[in-house]
């Protein structure tokens, strides 16, 4: 019967019998190995083993039925170690030639992992029936090793075993799990020519592997024609459709079940919630959520787990977490769930909070913190956590070398740049094309186009992401024609360009004066690979014509896009105003800015400064006054310098610092030496209304200054000092820098908002276009 009270009557029974005769040797032999197959089959394997120990204190001697039984139990409860005894015994007792006995041995192997183990018996079997082979092929299976598996059947059809569907079902799984059509195919032609008959069982394992090889319309056909569709049907079609990304498919199928199928399951609703998910359909979730509760399927871990990620998906995160506290057993995946959710939305603080919180953490989370830390701009905290992730012994991989390659790139901090980078090649960690794609974004960022380009030619593969990282890193050093020459090569080697290629190489062309070309790009981009510009490619373009001084071209420009020009579009043209001092087209682009509600603040910082730099100081409070009226506020200027892998920031005019008094003594020194250059301060790039000293002292304080002259006297002779700063750097500042450079003989780097400035000699890389 195989229940708990049946198990135990029948050991009542056998206990009675035993203790009321005096011989009953022959007997106790077939009674023990009915209470040890009973155990084994109503999945009690430890009282299974247990019986069989005894059942050799108790002097009985097992036969060639006892092992299979006990096996069995061993195999269910993968006790490795306890089958192994059992083989010794059934060796020394020589039941270990019996075919039955060295099935169990193959499949207690199999199971186990022990593959090579089970070969060996394999092999040294004199007899092997269909059970022989099938036990095997399920050990490979079970070790992943597809291949060999598949091979073996083919082996085993060669010798004339014919397979029953226990074999064909295990075969077709592992040509599933290796992606392997083609393999697939050739053992379902070996099933149609073989004459064994086609169960539900055999049909699933075929749509599954179909799916599984991205063969979805020969996986529908087969479940078309499939009459007796049962739950494992459906959950099969519809758990691979989520993972192919076809999350609509999914819940079609959903449907038809619903109303031609089976009652829905566990399995089946983890489908429907993830589907939900991807689509933000919070409606239909919470119709998936009242199903859960009202057939008690809540209490299943993965359910509640993707009831978590649906709410977080649909932004209600306030719902994820009353899920999350009611859920009697939190896994990490379920705090782990939980964080992404925060992270998600982009509540850091929330997400750190559920971090420290966590009673165990594993990389999931780490990489999951990092990344919200990064993405929401947050570089030195997120490599601060990676530190902290080392000193608990926990190893990185690609992800999450991916986060930190990406902070030090925004942070410009070329030292802790190598550090990562050395240390992903000392680790060994894996370098899939998305990392190797971070560091020559990294080194790029960081001002060493060199290295970035180093690691980018010794790529393997490269797809269209890499291309779009090394344009970038080349027109970050105004290369435009380089630029240009790696698109070429990209299109001849059949990278397909995308968007965001185009993007790149107008950015490069804009910045290194190719206006032609750059007018050549963005009709290639239209006509030649049809992709529609976007807002952003307008940008770029008038920003093109703009930077080179055609403000009338990029004025006709404006008006001759097909789209209404934003904010960013006046603001792109203001800026070139500005550069070229047309206080007419200035004073057009602002009221247009004004009219277009643009809400970033650097526009309107920009359109005060434009007024102020005329003289303008009414129109300079009614910009300054609109902004507080939208409480916007302007982002001071501040730079930033790494010494000794510590990153120092420096504000305009602040005095914080703790070497402020050395660095003041610095630029005294830098001011009188460069002053016998011929340089002198200018003071058009103060836009405020002071007086001539006032303006002098706060020009003297800009941050890069400030921050160059930290760099002077904190490194050693020939060392480049290498600055970041949040804006862009002005006239003032950049006949500083050269200057400096020549007087001083050090190479100075300064990446601003727009792209690096390499001052060497008293010339800039830019050539003064920027």
């Amino acid at each position: 019967m195989g229940s708990a009270e049946s198990l135990e009557y029948a050991l009542k029974a056998f206990t009675i019998f035993r203790n009321s005769r005096e011989d009953c040797s022959g007997s106790k032999t077939y009674l023990y190995n009915s209470l040890i197959r009973g155990n084994s089959i109503a999945g009690d394997s430890r009282e299974a083993i247990s019986l069989y120990v005894n059942m050799l204190i108790d002097g009985v001697e097992p036969d060639n039925y006892t092992f299979p039984f006990v096996l069995s139990a061993c195999t269910k409860r993968l006790s490795l170690f306890e089958g192994l005894q059992v083989h010794a015994s059934a060796v020394k007792m020589g039941y270990h030639e019996d075919v039955f006995v060295s099935n169990s041995l193959v499949y207690c192997y199999g199971e186990c992992g022990e593959t090579d183990s089970a070969r060996k018996v394999f092999d040294g079997m004199s007899e092997r029936n269909v059970v022989s082979w099938t036990s095997l092929i399920c050990g490979y299976a079970t070790k992943d090793w597809h291949q060999e598996a598949v091979s073996l059947f083919f082996e085993m059809v060669a010798e004339g075993i014919e397979p029953n569907e226990v074999t064909m079902t295990s075969v077709i799984s592992s040509c599933a799990k290796s992606g392997d059509v083609d393999l697939g195919e050739r053992v379902l032609d070996y099933l149609t020519g073989s004459g064994l008959t086609s169960n539900a069982v055999m049909v699933n394992a075929l749509v599954d592997m179909y799916m599984k090889c991205g063969a979805a319309d020969k996986a529908m056909q087969l479940f078309d024609e499939c009459v007796d569709r049962n739950l494992v049907l459906y959950n099969t079609v519809m758990s691979n459709y989520v993972k192919l990304g076809k999350v609509r498919e999914s819940l079609d199928t959903f449907r038809e079940m619903l109303d031609f199928g089976p009652k829905p399951d566990r399995v089946t609703m983890l489908s429907v919630i993830t589907s939900s998910a991807e689509l933000g359909d919070y409606s239909f979730g919470m119709q998936c959520h009242a199903y859960v509760l009202r057939n008690g399927l809540e209490n299943w871990d993965n359910i509640s787990n993707s009831l978590i990620d649906m709410y977080a998906k649909s932004n209600r995160q306030e719902l994820a977490c009353r899920v999350f506290d009611q859920m009697p057993n939190k896994t990490t995946v379920s705090w782990n769930s939980l964080l992404a959710g925060f992270a998600r939305n982009g509540d850091v603080e929330s997400a750190r909070r559920v971090f420290d919180e966590m009673p165990e953490r594993n990389l999931v989370s780490w990489n999951t913190i990092i990344a919200a830390l990064v993405h929401e701009s947050f570089f030195k905290e997120a490599i601060e956590l990676f530190h902290s992730m080392q000193k608990e012994g926990l190893i990185p991989d690609e992800a999450t070398m991916v986060s930190i390659a990406s902070a030090c790139g925004y942070l410009g901090a070329l030292d802790l740049a190598k550090w990562t980078y050395n240390y992903i090649k000392k680790h060994n960690i894996n370098r899939n094309i998305r990392l190797d794609t971070s560091l020559v974004d990294m080194f790029a960022r960081c001002g060493s186009p060199k290295i970035a380009m180093e690691i980018f030619d010794s790529m393997k593969e490269k797809d269209v992401s890499a291309w779009t990282a090394a344009i970038g890193a080349v027109a970050m050093e105004g290369n435009g024609k380089r630029a240009l020459e790696l698109f070429e090569e990209m299109v001849t080697r059949g990278v397909h360009p995308d968007a965001v290629v185009f993007s790149g190489l107008l950015f490069a062309c804009s910045h290194s004066g190719l206006v032609k070309q750059g007018m050549d790009i963005f009709e290639t981009m239209k006509e030649y690979y049809n992709i529609t510009p976007s807002i952003v490619h307008y940008g770029c373009v008038v920003d093109l014509l703009g930077r080179a001084g055609f403000l009338n071209e990029a004025l006709d420009f404006i008006n001759g896009m097909p789209v209404e020009p934003t904010g960013e579009i006046w603001s792109s043209f203001l800026s070139a105003c500005r550069t070229h001092k047309n206080e007419k087209m200035a004073s057009f682009a602002g009221e247009k800015l004004t009219k277009s509600n643009y809400e970033k603040t650097g526009a309107h910082v920009l359109l005060s400064n434009i007024y102020a730099s005329f003289g303008k100081w009414d129109d300079v409070a009614t910009v300054r006054m609109r902004m507080r009226e939208k409480g916007m506020k302007k982002v001071p200027g501040s730079s930033s310098i790494e010494i000794d892998g510590v990153v120092h920031e420096f504000t305009c005019g602040s005095e914080s610092h703790p070497s402020n008094g050395i660095i003041a003594s610095m630029l005294d020194e830098i001011n009188g030496r460069i002053g016998d250059e011929g340089y002198f301060r200018d003071l058009t790039n103060v836009l405020m209304d002071v007086d001539e000293g006032e303006k002098e002292f706060l020009l003297s304080r800009h941050s890069e200054k400030v921050a160059i002259a930290f760099g002077l006297v904190s490194s050693g002779r020939g060392v480049a000092v290498r600055v970041v700063k949040n804006l862009r750097m002005c006239l003032d500042c950049h006949t500083f820098a050269k200057i400096v450079s020549k007087v001083y003989d050090r190479e100075i780097v300064v990446r601003d908002n727009k792209r690096f400035h390499f001052f060497r000699r008293g010339e800039c890389s830019c050539g003064d276009y920027w």
